[in-house]
């Protein structure tokens, strides 16, 4: 019994009845004193049971709850576990795909780099072709037609592809070159079309040749000459020796070393100026093909007929005589360089990859 109950016990005591009447309760107050002792025991057993049933409920829930929490845990670690199995995966795919990716870039760089390689190859073969192809065009014209000027600019621009190439083992094939462009334009430039207009248009002049004996024509010509002539007094000063010249002139004294011919019939006239147009057209022909030989020969007999059968003091005469000689001051057919050196070398390169020592440019015999 605890101290609380015994006070309790005792204060009950002294409020009991008298002394006498104690003796008398005392079998009653014992049977009370357990009663109560018993009900005490009772609670107390059920506050105890209480006690252990809320402890064993709060470590029921505590397990509870630590079991849900271990299941939780244990889920997320199963998640966590799952994540990172998924990112791991994820880090491995995109790995794969970086190194993929490296391996198409690198694939790439080598097929792009055989490309431009390739390309500069093709490119350079192209620039080969061409350069070729212009060296045999130079050729050609030069041989064929002996159009030096196309020739020198097909050289240069075959020159000009060489460059393109930067090449060092075609430097030998660009000295040649430029040795054979330095000897196309050391030869003289012959102007065919103004040559062969100027000798159209003597051919044209011709029906305006005066005959070398007297005729009414030039009897016209001459008269007009010495009106011309006499008209030209410009003061009174001028008077005396214009009409002396004019005396003069009434009286001409022509000296002949050869007896004199007589008067051209019509037709035979009219065959001389065909005759001789048809001389000045072949002299012209010859100078399109590069016939020098005819050419000079044409021009020749042309002025010799001019001075046999037309009066040579005449202006028309001695202009016209004046042109052929001119003319034939032109060489059309000059001495020619020897450029297949350059299309032999470039060739040689193509085919074989080397380039031969080639010597000097030939010159071309006629």
């Amino acid at each position: 019994m605890t101290d609380v109950e015994k006070k309790s016990a005792d204060k009950s005591e002294k409020k009991v009845a008298p002394k006498s009447e104690k003796k008398i309760s005392d079998k009653t107050a014992s049977d009370k004193s357990s009663a109560s002792n018993a009900g005490i025991y009772t609670l107390i057993f059920f506050i105890t049971i209480a006690t252990l049933g809320g402890f064993y409920l709060l470590w029921e829930n505590q397990q509870t709850n630590t079991l849900k929490q271990q299941i939780i845990a244990q889920g997320i670690d199963e998640q966590l576990t799952t994540i990172k199995q998924q990112q791991t995966d994820i880090t491995a795919q995109n790995q794969k795909q970086i190194e993929d990716i490296h391996a198409f870039q690198k694939n790439l760089r080598h097929n792009l780099t055989n490309l431009i390689r390739n390309k500069r190859h093709l490119r350079n073969d192209w620039l080969m072709a061409e350069a070729e192809y212009l060296v045999k065009l130079a050729n050609l014209r030069l041989l064929l037609a002996k159009d030096v000027a196309t020739a020198t600019v097909a050289l240069k621009a075959a020159d000009d592809r060489l460059a393109e190439v930067a090449d060092p083992a075609l430097l030998s094939v660009r000295k040649i070159l430029s040795k054979d462009i330095q000897a196309l334009k050391s030869i003289p430039t012959i102007d065919l079309a103004g040559l062969s207009i100027t000798l159209s248009s003597l051919s044209n002049n011709i029906p305006n040749l005066p005959l070398r004996t007297p005729d009414p024509k030039t009897h016209k010509i001459t008269l007009e000459e010495k009106t011309s002539a006499s008209s030209e007094v410009k003061s009174i000063k001028d008077l005396p020796a214009a009409i002396w010249k004019d005396i003069k002139s009434l009286v001409v004294i022509r000296h002949h070393d050869k007896p004199l011919e007589p008067l051209l019939a019509p037709n035979q006239h009219f065959f001389l100026i065909q005759n001789l147009s048809l001389l000045l057209e072949q002299a012209r022909l010859a100078l399109l093909s590069g016939h020098n030989e005819i050419y000079q020969e044409r021009l020749v007999t042309t002025e010799k007929w001019i001075k046999q059968y037309f009066d040579t003091e005449h202006n028309i005469t001695r202009n016209m005589l004046a042109s052929i000689h001119e003319l034939q001051k032109f060489d059309i057919d000059p001495t020619l360089p020897d450029i297949s050196s350059t299309f032999s070398a470039i060739k040689k390169y193509r085919t074989q990859g080397q380039v031969p020592e080639v010597p000097v440019a030939k010159v071309k015999e006629k």
